[in-house]
């Protein structure tokens, strides 16, 4: 029996829509001004070991907000050092030919650079791991002696505990993976259960790294197969 992992990229772009705010443009043949500020300098610096943008001589450079607004004011929020992205490092995770009651796994890498205020990477299964040209499948894992949820990962070493889940370590991972023993079950699209949070941050961050292991144990009754599934990854930005 083998089982096969379609693994699906989605990015989510969310925007803050605030009330537009008036400012004066002034040209001529010779020059344009597009911000109501004069600076002692500005602009973008960079050598061998660093990138710099800079306000000096404005006053308030700086991220504002309140209800209902967001401010950016300062030369450096007209671009950002980078642009934001999501990758996956591979879209198809074989977890190879099961043997009952004893654990297979498989593993890729989410990588995220987010150059605003943060992002969220959240996931969820079309379907459980399900039997290619049939009905029967292999239930989504419950650990352990937690249980664990969607949303809270706990200890899953015991094979005979059959199921299908994952584990998440590295940067900016939600805190219930302690570590590389905590596992959750994927939440299932198709009973319409919302997406569970793998990533998240508040802050700007290039190359946020982590790794997703998926891990299944049948039972020695499962019908023989080849089981597969997609797994859908959405990473959304803040700006």
């Amino acid at each position: 029996m083998r089982t096969i992992l379609a693994l699906i990229l989605a990015i989510s772009l969310s925007y803050f829509v605030t009330t537009p705010a008036s400012a004066q443009t002034m040209l001529s043949p010779n020059y344009k001004i597009r911000m109501g500020n004069f600076n002692i300098t500005s602009g973008f610096k960079s050598s061998a070991s660093y990138n710099l943008t800079d306000t000096v001589g404005q006053t308030a450079a700086e991220f504002f907000s309140s209800s209902g607004y967001y401010v950016k004011a300062g030369f450096q929020y007209i671009y950002t050092l980078y642009d934001f992205t999501f990758t996956i490092s591979s879209l198809a995770v074989n977890l190879g030919t099961l043997t009952p009651n004893t654990f297979s796994t498989g593993s890729h890498t989410l990588s995220v650079s987010a150059p605003g205020q943060g992002y969220s990477v959240t996931t969820y299964e079309v379907a459980p791991l399900t039997r290619q040209g049939g009905s029967d499948f292999i239930p989504d894992t419950t650990c352990d002696s937690g249980p664990c949820t969607e949303s809270s990962a706990t200890v899953w070493l015991t094979a005979t505990n059959n199921g299908f889940g994952y584990n998440a370590t590295g940067d900016d991972i939600t805190s219930d993976f302690i570590d590389n023993t905590y596992f959750r079950p994927f939440p299932d699209f198709s009973l319409s259960e919302p997406a569970s949070t793998v990533m998240t941050s508040s802050q700007a961050g290039k190359n946020r790294l982590a790794t997703i292991t998926y891990k299944v144990s049948s039972s020695g009754s499962q019908a023989g197969g080849n089981y597969a599934t997609q797994i859908v990854y959405i990473a959304t930005p803040v700006y």
